[in-house]
């Protein structure tokens, strides 16, 4: 199956409004989610813009052919080679991590005027702190998910299964751009998989962590897994582990879910109580940047995909927000909670409500809000969507990722 040229148009939209800003745009995200890719078809839309080639500078470190790039001072002569004129120049350096002291080549770069400056590289490296220390204020970071199911759905239109069909091979398949191609064939998923949690563990968060032993971060990652939607504390999470005989100390544990997080494999979710528009740090939820992971790292077969579902609305929120929280309404939970541009909305996820009882639990989490914020109940039924349940009005979760 040929290659399948999957257009990110939600983080080429961002870089549009980010584009001459003045701040060095750096691109983070999970492992192979897409971020050189994206420098690419940015640099084709600059050029359909109207940029002239000559204008745009591009620097792929972690090609032999630029090998003697990495050494920082003919780095950055090299851009400064390139430059035509006083207008502005568009400079994009992949795998910038590969330059030694690539910190202080970017820093000194941003101080020309007429030099516009995009960079990827791995979490390893721009997650280790030189990065705010050489740079606070001069950067934005854009973060990059793996497919939304959208982009998913326009990858794989050819095929002419329905959306439901799709969706269900969404769940299975995971949303990484690669997977498409091979989405047929799942032994090379499982291969991928496997890597890239090895990549992950060991390349990324061992390196930074200086880690000789694994084993305790990967029955960590599989607890994750396994605990996807679920509040989860330091003490649950400790005697979880003790239960597995993992012996680990409170502030080891704190480390390695830190690290988790800075690596873009989970995300935390911190409470809001919607009352007191106060947000809580006690008993977060952590949902995967991929839910593949859990397929791959969970041997038990999958017996409430609720929480999977949740995960893949926490994600596409994520996409849409800038905050998501979970929400606190007195002894009630509410599975999400936006900040927007009018304030708040509120999400609740079930894979179906037809059932009286069902629908009744998730229409309570409601009950008490004195706000007029919109209110949404997503689930997997086709019956009974458009319904209003005096302004909580429930919608077909897979045609609302579509939207």
């Amino acid at each position: 199956m040929l290659n399948k040229v999957i257009p990110r148009t939600e983080y080429i939209g961002k870089l549009k409004g980010f584009r001459n800003n003045g701040l060095i745009k750096v691109i983070m995200g999970p492992r192979r989610c897409g971020k050189s890719f994206l420098l690419k078809l940015f640099q084709q839309e600059l050029l359909k813009s109207g940029v002239a080639a000559d204008h745009i500078i591009s620097i792929e470190l972690d090609d032999l052919l630029q090998v003697s790039l990495r050494e920082p001072q003919v780095l950055h002569s090299h851009v400064l080679d390139h430059l035509k004129d006083e207008s502005v120049h568009y400079v994009f350096i992949d795998e910038v991590q590969l330059c030694a002291h690539f910190e202080e080549v970017i820093a000194s770069l941003t101080k020309r005027q007429n030099i516009d400056l995009y960079v990827t590289g791995s979490n390893a490296y721009l997650l280790s702190g030189e990065l705010a220390t050489f740079l606070t204020g001069r950067y934005t970071k854009v973060e990059m998910l793996p497919l939304s199911f959208k982009e998913f759905r326009q990858a794989v239109l050819e095929d002419g299964l329905s959306e439901q069909e799709d969706f269900e091979r969404y769940l299975q398949i995971g949303s990484f751009p690669a997977l498409v191609r091979d989405r047929d064939d799942p032994e090379h998923i499982d291969i991928y998989y496997s890597d890239l949690i090895q990549s992950i563990i060991l390349k990324d968060i061992s390196w930074r962590l200086k880690l000789r032993d694994t084993e305790t971060l990967f029955r960590l990652c599989c607890l994750l897994s396994s605990n996807v939607g679920s509040a989860l504390s330091t003490t649950s999470i400790l005697n979880t582990l003790k239960t597995q005989k993992v012996d680990i100390s409170r502030l080891t544990l704190s480390t390695y879910l830190n690290a988790l997080v800075d690596s873009y494999f989970v995300h935390r979710v911190p409470r809001f109580d919607v009352r007191g528009k106060l947000t809580l740090r006690s008993e977060e939820k952590y949902y995967l940047s991929d839910i593949g992971f859990r397929h791959h790292l969970v041997t038990t077969p999958v017996k409430d995909y609720g929480h999977l579902l949740e995960n893949i609305v926490y994600l596409e929120l994520s996409r849409r927000y800038k905050k998501v929280c979970i929400g606190k309404n007195t002894q009630k939970e509410i599975d999400f909670v936006v900040q927007t541009n009018d304030g708040f909305a509120y999400y609740q996820v079930s894979q179906t409500v037809l059932d009286p009882k069902t629908l009744e639990r998730e229409l309570n989490a409601f009950s008490g809000l004195k706000d007029a914020h919109p209110r949404y109940l997503l689930t997997m039924d086709s019956l009974g969507k458009g319904r209003n349940f005096d302004g909580i009005k429930q919608l077909n979760l897979v045609q609302w990722l579509l939207n």
